[in-house]
């Protein structure tokens, strides 16, 4: 009698240990399930989008006007600007390193703003002001402080689906 209640106990004691376990190994199995299908939705919408930034530069020395002229090599149509990425690395005249976010103005853009001015998509015959596959956009920018001449610039734009090019900007000594 004396060997049957210990015996008892470790069976008890293992069968309560491989239910925890058990119920963990369930519990990290559906979560990794959920992170590898999330993942699949990610890749998938991405997989259509390209960009590529035909051409950056600064449009006056030692202005803040910038002009980029990106094209959309993927199949994928982006219909609103406001949710695209713009971002700027650049000396400015005090010799600063400057790194900024520029936002998106429909209108006319003012400082640390860009646009798409009026006749910015071509061809825009499919769907118009909007940025269809095979078309190209110009993209102005107007940043403060403006870029210092003969340095190097950076640009980043980024589709509301994370798809990105950069580019050197092409500076311009006055």
């Amino acid at each position: 009698m004396s060997i049957i209640a210990p015996g008892i106990m470790v069976i008890t004691v293992f069968l309560l240990a491989s239910a925890l376990m058990f119920g963990t190994f369930l519990t990290a199995s559906a979560t990794q399930g959920d992170s590898l299908k999330d993942l699949a939705t990610v890749n998938t919408a991405q997989a259509g989008d390209q960009l590529d930034i035909v051409s950056a530069a600064v449009d006056t020395p030692d202005t803040g006007d910038l002009t980029v002229t990106v094209d959309n090599t993927g199949s994928r149509s982006t219909p609103d600007f406001s949710r695209m990425d713009v971002i700027l690395e650049y000396i400015d005249p005090s010799d600063n390193a400057v790194v900024t976010y520029i936002d998106y103005s429909a209108s006319a853009p003012g400082n640390n703003e860009w646009t798409i001015p009026a006749l910015g998509i071509t061809p825009d015959s499919f769907n118009p002001i909007m940025w269809d596959p095979d078309e190209v956009i110009s993209i102005d920018i107007l940043v403060f402080p403006a870029v210092k001449s003969n340095t190097a610039a950076l640009v980043a734009v980024v589709t509301p689906w994370g798809i990105s090019d950069t580019s050197a900007v092409t500076n311009p000594s006055p």
